[in-house]
């Protein structure tokens, strides 16, 4: 009889073992932490808490780790505090948005999420901190002007100290630069001086390089976070290499005093653009750290048109996992503003994947999109939604950019102004970016500075390219009306719609650009009756666009469009041939 039961609890567990080893290997733990971003207005705005609910559901849905507060996270927390040894800086705040505010943040650390405000550093109090507004920082205390003495590192690190200690809730800050009023690209740390006038020629600070600015303003916030057993990450973007240069040599400079911080990279230099290499600074430094991505497309449709790039995002956290053992977590911005979210949109593919790889960074991404795709159109349907959205990598990749360089305006119809621009900033960016591509580089100096018939000609040939995939989708998806929803039919049919709509406006858009900027510099009768011709096609569009959508969209605006028109119109009156 002993014998027989012991067999049996021999056998119970065996089948117990072999049960939980089935368990494990179907949950299949995770190798990286995820982390989502939003903007701050997703949390304060009372016209956005449907989507801040829906919010909260997928990060429980994605098992998310952490979540990025950007767009004024950690900056209006600054209202708030009292700080030590800098009592002129009054607080502004008020309570009900404090309240607020930290109810948003007690229900992440409630459920375990990691909270980190994100914001563009250094700033200082004061709507202008180098104005004769006697509340400005250099205004209230002017001997920080002076670094001898060390007043202006000593607030950046009570700042920081404060803010934990007001704000117990949250984990870490996440600090970008030179998009900020007192580091950017024209002016670098304007208002500090190199010492007292008297004594200019005296202490080690004269000697300071601009790096060495960076290191000591970082080194002042982690010492701040330290103090409150808090962190500090740097975001390391840059727009240009010589300001990656200078970050970097901040960077490894602390590194090499032992400083407690984090990094935040973005997968590659500056915004998304996919012309773009890996980002410099992650394959040289090994702090610990995370990998960055926009899966709801800020320059690419913010999820109102899908931009679904599972492959590009692998590939990138393969190449990134291999040279920099210290990234610990994938990290996406899934929220810009308004509706524009990834979150049920097609655009979620990106997040779904970015999960997926926190699991396994070398799955088959094939199976990726089968899995997400059969659940969310049935088994029928997926394989032909697969490819239609595949697609839309390669459309936006054409018609959002010419060789790498910005040619719209935060996804929309660029403006007159915005888009000369943005074209010299983006253009003279990417060729300092990739310094060997000697043909493309060539062709986008042509773009920006001396375009041609034939520079014309290939960035209409890229969106003629762009709109046939377009349309192909389109068919795609009418084969398949009838095994997706009607839902889903008339969401994805809409938007590939909407996209080929924004695609045959883009022709003649930037073929008026192009002309214009020939009329400018190099004016012909030929290439003004050509202008004539694309602003007239696009006055034609911009009423079709209000017919059909109304004046107010994002992406298609008949105003954006008249506008930009109106300019040029304007503008080429004056010359010899415009008369």
């Amino acid at each position: 009889m002993k014998g027989i039961i012991k067999k049996r609890a021999l056998l119970l567990l065996f089948i117990l073992a072999l049960v939980l080893r089935v368990t494990g290997q179907t949950k299949e733990e995770k190798k990286y932490n995820l982390a989502i971003g939003f903007r701050l207005g997703l949390l304060m705005d009372p016209a956005l808490e449907g989507y801040f609910e829906m919010t909260k559901k997928k990060i429980l849905e994605y098992d998310v780790d952490e979540v990025r507060i950007y767009g004024g996270g950690n900056a209006i927390t600054y209202k708030y505090l009292d700080i030590e040894g800098f009592p002129e800086i009054d607080k502004k705040g008020n309570p009900e948005e404090l309240a607020k505010y930290k109810k948003g943040l007690k229900w992440f650390k409630d459920h375990g999420i990691r909270i980190t405000l994100s914001g563009g550093e250094p700033s200082l109090p004061g709507m202008d901190y180098y104005s004769n507004d006697e509340n400005s920082f250099f205004n209230l205390y002017p001997e920080a002007k002076y670094l001898d003495n060390g007043l202006l590192w000593k607030f950046y690190e009570e700042r920081t100290y404060a803010l934990f200690k007001t704000f117990p809730e949250v984990d870490a800050t996440d600090f970008f630069l030179w998009e900020t009023p007192i580091l950017d690209d024209l002016n670098y740390f304007p208002g500090i001086k190199w010492q007292k006038p008297i004594t200019w020629h005296k202490g080690e600070n004269q000697y300071y390089s601009q790096a060495d600015y960076l290191t000591e303003f970082m080194a002042a916030v982690i010492k701040g976070a330290n103090r409150a057993g808090k962190d500090f990450s740097i975001l390391t973007f840059s727009h240009y290499p010589y300001q990656e240069n200078l970050l970097l040599e901040a960077l490894k400079e602390l590194e090499r005093r032992n400083e407690s911080f984090l990094m935040v990279h973005k997968s590659q230099p500056g915004d998304w653009d996919p012309y773009k290499g890996p980002n410099n600074i992650m394959m040289r430094t090994q702090t610990k750290a995370s990998i960055l991505f926009d899966g709801v497309g800020e320059y690419w449709g913010r999820s109102l048109v899908p931009y679904c790039f599972p492959e590009e995002i692998q590939t990138r956290v393969q190449h990134a996992i291999e040279h920099n053992k210290s990234i610990k977590t994938l990290a996406m911005r899934t929220y810009w503003e308004d509706n524009q979210t990834l979150f049920n949109n097609f655009n979620e593919i990106n997040l779904y994947a970015l999960a997926r790889f926190t699991k396994d960074p070398y799955v088959n991404v094939e199976d990726v999109w089968k899995d997400w795709a059969t659940e969310k159109f049935g088994e029928a349907a997926a394989p032909t939604m697969i490819k239609v959205l595949k697609r839309t990598n390669d459309i936006g990749n054409l018609v959002y950019y010419f060789k790498g360089v910005w040619v719209q305006e935060h996804s929309r119809i660029a403006s007159l102004d915005y888009m000369t621009g943005q074209v010299l900033h983006t253009g003279k960016s990417i060729m300092k970016w990739n310094p060997d591509d000697i043909k493309n580089n060539a062709l986008i100096e042509a773009f920006v500075y001396n375009p041609t018939e034939e520079i014309i000609h290939m960035a209409i040939a890229d969106r003629k390219e762009a709109l046939a995939m377009c349309q192909k989708s389109i068919s795609d998806v009418a084969s398949i009306k009838k095994s997706l929803s009607k839902e889903a039919y008339q969401k994805i049919n809409g938007e590939l719609l909407l996209m080929e709509d924004f695609i045959k406006i883009s022709m003649p858009h930037i073929e008026a650009y192009l002309r214009y900027v020939i009329n400018r510099d190099r004016p012909t009768k030929e290439n003004l009756v050509s202008l004539t011709k694309s602003l007239n096609g696009l006055k034609e569009l911009a009423h079709t666009m209000d017919k059909k959508y109304g004046t107010e969209n994002y992406l298609v605006s008949g105003d954006r469009i008249m506008n930009f028109v109106s300019d040029i119109e304007k503008r080429i009156a004056g010359t010899a041939l415009g008369k």
